[in-house]
């Protein structure tokens, strides 16, 4: 397993920073905007795994979705609220029309909504913190190394001390201990890239931002562990050898992004 993911991380890293500080704005929403397509199409797969006409309304309204929150850049315009209203207009009219079990079609509208909004309509927000300001590249960076020195550092301490569950009915392999592993990696990686590529960011306003991404990371991850307990799966796919699927991957970093790109757009 370990091997599996530091072979995984070896491909992938370089290509992430060519993506994040080289490729042109367009190219960079495109990627994400597959990536979170990908996500919805896991998410629907999970839910609805015998259920062809739900997951195809999930992936459907996730497209749309998707293609409204990417095609600006700037940040969340009308096409992202447009968006929205179709995702929504449109799951309602599906409900009406095509579902004369009304009452249990609203309850799986529901389910679906939660996987559009979840997958299709956070991770967009990348493409908006990478435009958020000048140095958006870099904060997204900043978003990105919190996330991954945090599950790295949690996981070698969960597997060297851990002897506390955290939530055992949500993730049983989860520890106390990898949680506090997982804030200490978020604090030094704040640092480290605050240091390297943020130096007008004050130590100690890095370190704050670093120690409420690395909490919401935690709060994401169980919430797609909910996710997976929910419609019994251990993981939501295998798309990258010894990390699981897309959901996997991203868990850690749909809250910390949203939750930075409306700080960045406040503080300005």
């Amino acid at each position: 397993m370990l091997r599996a993911r530091l072979a995984t991380a070896a491909v992938a890293i370089p290509l992430l920073l060519a993506l994040i500080f080289l490729a042109p704005i367009w190219l960079f929403a495109a990627v994400v905007g597959t990536i979170a397509l990908l996500a919805v199409t896991e998410y629907a797969t999970l839910a609805f795994s015998q259920r062809r006409g739900e997951a195809a309304l999930t992936v459907v309204l996730g497209a749309i979705a998707v293609l409204g929150a990417t095609t600006n850049p700037a940040g969340p315009g009308h096409q992202f609220a447009a968006g929205l209203a179709c995702a929504i207009c449109g799951g309602l009219a599906w409900t009406l029309l095509a579902r004369p079990d009304f009452e249990q079609g609203l309850a799986d509208l529901g389910i679906v909504l939660v996987g559009v909004l979840y997958a299709a309509l956070l991770l967009p927000h990348f493409v908006w913190v990478r435009t958020a300001n000048p140095e958006g590249p870099r904060w997204v960076l900043f978003v990105l190394a919190i996330a991954m020195i945090g599950d790295t550092s949690g996981y070698f301490v969960g597997r060297a001390l851990g002897r506390h569950k955290l939530m055992p009915r949500v993730s049983p392999g989860k520890s106390v201990e990898g949680a506090i592993g997982i804030m200490a990696g978020s604090l030094v990686a704040g640092a480290a890239v605050k240091a390297l590529l943020l130096p007008a960011t004050s130590l100690a306003h890095a370190l704050a931002l670093a120690g409420i991404m690395g909490a919401l990371g935690q709060l994401g991850d169980l919430s797609e562990s909910v996710i997976k307990r929910t419609f019994g799966a251990k993981e939501s796919g295998w798309l990258f050898p010894g990390h699981g699927g897309v959901l996997d991957r991203l868990d850690s970093l749909v809250f910390p992004v949203t939750f930075l790109y409306y700080y960045l757009i406040v503080a300005g």
